[in-house]
């Protein structure tokens, strides 16, 4: 995640502290209580939020009794978290401006480090994940969720490409966290990971209010759709892409579909 000063090479980072995010944020919570669940936080536990955001997952991790410390690079959202957190009666939370790609903690420092959609934006790969990997203790866990390349984010970033020419960003890099084998070979030297199939249920009137909040204004594919200047091709882009909506809406709801990874460091 980014300040909407950071330059375009990292604009991928830039869409969830960008538009509407906070409203679309409690879309996240179920995903934020399974990944809880599944890292095993414990009362006294030192955990580590990457890409914080609004701060739910850290919000979550501390009322399980743990020691958080929340990084994003977006100082608008480490603001929002603060507020949250006051808002909850937490002041022992830490909230520290920080690069997924450079995280400013020390070596082995917590017993439990998070990333609920967030490390997946870093333009490199291999340093984010190694980034996880060195701040967790031996014996410790990594949890994060990635959008699935199978599910309605790979659907809508196939017809991004077919009608998007050339770009300064990979819309399917962060997808790249979503496939089970490059979570693999990117973690190849731990203990144990784990990998579970998961579904959010987006609540929205229509797949066409979806497309506006999700793409448009603050989802991961919002930072190409900004770029497109041409009116009919946009109208043309969104056509396509409500269509592929339908097929995932029912009930008032998109079902989203993304991968839940837990690794034990050794």
């Amino acid at each position: 995640m980014t300040d909407s000063s950071e330059s375009g090479d990292r604009s991928a980072r830039h869409v969830w502290s960008a538009g509407r995010y906070p409203a679309m944020a409690p879309n996240m919570l179920p995903a934020i209580a399974r990944l809880i669940n599944a890292a095993g936080v414990d009362p006294g536990n030192r955990v580590l939020d990457v890409g914080c955001g609004t701060g739910n997952a850290a919000l979550t991790a501390r009322r399980s009794g743990a020691d958080v410390v929340g990084i994003d690079l977006a100082h608008g959202m480490l603001e929002r978290a603060r507020d949250n957190a006051s808002l909850a009666g937490y002041d022992d939370i830490d909230w520290v401006a920080g690069d997924a790609e450079t995280l400013p903690v020390p070596d082995d420092a917590f017993d439990v480090v998070l990333s609920n959609f967030g490390h997946v934006f870093a333009p490199d790969s291999t340093r984010a994940g190694a980034e996880l990997r060195r701040a967790t203790r031996t014996g410790g866990r990594v949890c994060f969720t990635a959008w699935s390349p199978n599910g309605v984010v790979g659907d809508l970033t196939a017809v991004l490409t077919d009608h998007v020419g050339s770009s300064p960003d990979d819309p399917w890099s962060h997808l790249q966290w979503g496939d089970p084998d490059f979570v693999r070979e990117q973690f190849a030297d731990v203990a144990a990971c784990s990998f579970q199939r998961r579904l959010l249920e987006f609540r929205y009137a229509t797949p066409h209010h979806f497309w506006r909040e999700f793409a448009e204004e603050s989802g991961p594919l919002s930072p190409i759709l900004r770029r497109m200047d041409d009116d009919e091709a946009r109208a043309a882009l969104r056509r396509d892409a409500v269509t592929v909506l339908e097929e995932w809406f029912g009930d008032n709801a998109i079902r989203v579909e993304y991968l839940q990874v837990r690794a034990v460091i050794e």
